[in-house]
């Protein structure tokens, strides 16, 4: 089957019913373990077969009730026994085809299709769940080259061709994945919350198991020798037991993600973007929906130069990653080639201003205090041997509130060069936002009770994909900035004013 049929009705893969199944077997887990300890009691026997039951027939519905077709204008989605359901995407509405595969799938050789029409987000796409794997490989790559033909005069387009052929269609790599990306792995809280949330499950499945009463004395042993080691070794031992666990669930995460990971933008624009080592995601992002970039760089991520890239683009529920944690230097250059603009990303910000300054300063000190003031109080009405750590630890939260108040302002700020309009976000981790005139739709000024008070206030800048803020600038500023990204829409709302700057 080399193309969708577009005459008739097709159905979904009937191995989905198998791989909703298959999927079903780890929330049976603990009824297993209770089929394992208890023998063959009735409960758990029962609760694994009634699993696998409803798993079945969850599988079985989708197939038996949905039906899809493409014609030449539109994909059509059917689906629904008691309630009926219809839905339909215009091709030259199509924005987005995402096709990913889980382990099971990529086995079978199905795709999970979902394919978003820039409005409404995840809810509004309609998703074929599974397909065959070569029919959702083509629908991937034609659905999005159906809008520029779809777009064509009549008698400019072959009645009898669907799309460009494959040839015509070139690509440019952009950027793809390479070893040494994975010493930026251990710099993110991904390690640590996946082993918090691990030890959480782990003792939860030790108490619905009964492990607990059963294990008790051995527990009880274990627990005896340890505390013989001192305080001091078991507080370094586990210490270094979650650092070492965290970096070694990092670096295994970060590969399973993004291995394979490559971007490349296709000559009729559209970006395609595919990761995954056992999961593969495979996503095509139409370039008008792009209405920006956003570069992000945490605070552990700096340390070894690293940063994440994001575009800003609609429809979807949160901006598409373009780039996972990479070189600093390799996502500034992925950031220019998306915008097409040679050094878009170096665009120099310009300080908002002392007030704003007064106010990052303001904020840490104020936020300092709140953390101190508990501990000094507790610390000398409570005196015992956990005064001094706690005076250490309000000591280092008053130091650094000038040194944070400092980072922040430093990444505050915002600035225009006729083109694109970059905002620089008040906080700790550096994230700047770049945002092209074009998919500027509308403006917000903002002022609270001490903004007004401190002469400033938040230019709020939206676009069909959200909206980005520039926090604690002077109100002539932003009347400036919005005048020069778009005059028709503020013009109405400015008074006429004299001499106003870019200031």
């Amino acid at each position: 089957m080399t193309r969708p049929d577009e005459e008739n009705w097709n159905r979904l893969s009937p191995w989905g019913i198998g791989t909703r199944v298959v999927k079903a077997v780890p929330s049976l887990i603990p009824a297993l373990i209770g089929v394992f300890f208890l023998g063959r009691s009735v409960g758990p026997v029962v609760a694994v077969v009634a699993g696998l039951v409803i798993s079945a027939l969850v599988g079985f519905l989708p197939w038996l009730t949905t039906r899809w077709r493409v014609t030449e204008d539109q994909l059509e989605l059917r689906r629904g026994l008691v309630q009926k359901t219809s839905a339909t995407a215009r091709r030259d509405r199509i924005r987005s085809v995402d096709v990913t595969a889980g382990p099971i799938e990529r086995v079978l050789k199905l795709r999970k299709v979902e394919v978003g029409t820039g409005v409404g987000g995840k809810d509004s796409a309609l998703v074929l769940d599974p397909i065959p794997a070569d029919v959702a490989e083509q629908l991937g790559r034609d659905l999005l080259r159906r809008s520029p033909v779809a777009e064509a005069p009549a008698d400019d387009v072959d009645p009898g061709s669907a799309a460009p052929s494959q040839e015509e269609i070139t690509e440019e790599q952009l950027a793809r994945f390479r070893p040494a990306w994975i010493r930026f792995a251990p710099f993110s809280l991904t390690g640590f919350a996946v082993v918090a949330a691990g030890v959480g499950i782990g003792f939860r499945i030790v108490d619905d198991a009964g492990l607990q009463e059963r294990g008790s004395e051995l527990a009880q042993s274990w627990f005896s020798q340890l505390l013989d080691l001192g305080p001091a070794v078991i507080a370094v031992g586990a210490i270094v037991l979650l650092v070492v666990l965290s970096v070694l669930v990092s670096v295994l995460s970060y590969v399973v993600a993004f291995w394979g990971f490559s971007l490349v933008r296709r000559s009729d624009g559209a970006l395609h973007i595919r990761r995954g080592l056992i999961s593969t995601v495979a996503a095509t992002i139409e370039r008008k929906r792009v209405r920006g970039v956003q570069v992000h760089e945490p605070v552990l991520m700096r340390v070894p130069g690293g940063a994440k890239l994001r575009a800003i683009a609609t429809g979807t529920d949160r901006n598409p990653m373009l780039l996972p944690p990479a070189p600093r230097a390799e996502v500034l250059a992925v950031a220019d080639d998306v915008l097409e603009r040679a050094g878009a990303t170096e665009l120099p910000l310009v300080p908002h201003g002392p007030a704003a300054q007064r106010r990052r300063l303001t904020r840490a000190l104020l936020a300092s205090v709140i953390v101190a003031a508990p501990l000094v109080v507790a610390a000398v009405l409570l005196p015992g041997w956990w005064a001094a750590p706690a005076l250490v630890v309000a000591a280092v939260a008053l130091l650094s509130a000038p040194v944070l108040a400092r980072i922040r302002y430093r990444n505050l700020g915002s600035a225009a060069d006729g083109e694109l309009v970059a905002i620089g976000a008040g906080t700790v981790a550096r994230t700047r936002t770049l945002l092209e005139y074009d998919g500027v739709i509308g403006f917000v000024t903002s002022e609270t009770l001490f903004q007004r008070l401190a002469g400033v206030g938040t230019l709020t800048i939206a676009t069909a994909a959200g909206a980005s803020s520039a926090v604690d600038v002077t109100m002539q500023r932003a009347a400036a900035t919005a005048r020069g990204i778009d005059a028709e829409i503020v013009a109405p709302f400015l008074e006429p004013t004299r001499g106003i700057s870019g200031d």
